[in-house]
């Protein structure tokens, strides 16, 4: 739904009715899905980044999704105690997302390339950055507060919502990279 009707909802939202009542039913569906199934760590990242930067909560999860979803896509080689999962899934439900997107999903790692693809041609088509360096911040701040942001987000609440359970580091690689969007 969201990448059906974002764009036309984004591009003349004033007079199209339609897009506005779809995303506004994607956002409560959101809504519902996130207070049952909980947040994970885009939303961890996106909340100490925001609180050190200024930045909006909803575009910054939208430029560290990407990092979130390869990040999630690749199967740990241990699993944690929390969710009570006996297989990893995450995968797999990326590929199940990016198969009822109508992306490229032959397999699970294909699958979760096309729809980190798909997210970030999705935020760039309704026009926003996919990296922090073209939000304005410098590199040298960016670098100085990047251990910081990372312990705190590991202590964020959304952190061990996450399906694959973050240490500190994979935060702070998760940070470097979306800084210049690698």
């Amino acid at each position: 739904m969201v990448f059906n009707y974002l764009p036309r909802a984004v591009k003349d939202g004033q007079h199209d009715l339609e897009a506005r009542e779809k995303m506004h039913n994607a956002a409560t569906i959101a809504g519902m899905a996130f207070a049952n199934a909980f947040l994970g760590m885009a939303h961890s990242l996106s909340h100490k980044i925001g609180a050190e930067f200024h930045t909006i909560h909803g575009y910054t999860c939208s430029i560290v999704l990407p990092y979130v979803i390869k990040y999630n896509g690749t199967v740990p080689t241990k699993l944690s105690v929390w969710p009570k999962y006996n297989v990893y899934q995450a995968d797999k439900k990326y590929q199940d997302i990016a198969r009822l997107l109508g992306l490229k999903a032959s397999t699970k790692e294909e699958a979760v390339d096309s729809l980190v693809e798909a997210v970030r041609n999705l935020a760039k088509e309704i026009g926003l950055e996919t990296s922090f360096d073209k939000l304005g911040i410098s590199e040298e701040e960016w670098n100085s507060k990047i251990d910081e942001i990372a312990v705190l987000a590991f202590e964020d609440q959304c952190s061990p919502a996450n399906p694959r359970v973050p240490l500190v580091d994979d935060m702070k690689e998760i940070l470097k990279k979306a800084y210049r969007g690698i």
